[in-house]
C-alpha cells in the first residue's frame, strides 16, 4: 500500500513517513508543482494524508475526489480551523485535528477506513474512523 503526503510541515510529514515505516506502508510526498489530482493519477495511493490548512488544499482534494472518487482521504488541521472540518467531511475526507492525528496515525495508516486491518480489505476504504 502507498500513502501519498501533502503535508508541506517538514517535522510532521517526518512523523507521518516514520509512522507509516512502522506499519510497513509506502509513504511518498507530493511532489511540488504538481496537481494533487494528477499525483494522484500518476502514483495510485491508497491513502492521502492532506493538511487542510493548506492555501488551495481543498479544491485540491475537490479535483482529487472528481479523478478517484472513492479513495481514502485522511486530512487534519489546526484547532482553530473547524470551517475547515466541516467543508472536508462533505467530501468524504476522515478529518482529525494535528493531535488526533499524531496520536493514531499508526493505527489510521494500519487499516482502511472502516476500520478493518488492511490486509482484509479490496477496496480503498472510504469510511472513518471517528469524525472528530
Amino acid at each position: 500500500m502507498t500513502v501519498l503526503i501533502a503535508v508541506r510541515d517538514l517535522v510532521f510529514r517526518s512523523k507521518i513517513e516514520s509512522s507509516a515505516r512502522s506499519v510497513e506502508v509506502s509513504a511518498v510526498s507530493a511532489p511540488r508543482g504538481q496537481a494533487l489530482a494528477s499525483a494522484v493519477r500518476t502514483l495510485r495511493p491508497r491513502v492521502v494524508v492532506a493538511d487542510l490548512g493548506e492555501p488551495g488544499m481543498l479544491a485540491a482534494l475537490r479535483d482529487v475526489r472528481a479523478v478517484e472518487p472513492h479513495l481514502r482521504i485522511i486530512g487534519f488541521f489546526g484547532h482553530l480551523r473547524d470551517d475547515l472540518a466541516e467543508v472536508a467531511r462533505e467530501m468524504g475526507v476522515e478529518v482529525y485535528t494535528r493531535g488526533q492525528l499524531a496520536a493514531r496515525i499508526d493505527l489510521l495508516l494500519s487499516r482502511d477506513g472502516s476500520g478493518a486491518p488492511l490486509s482484509q480489505t479490496t477496496g480503498n476504504g472510504a469510511g472513518p474512523l471517528s469524525q472528530t
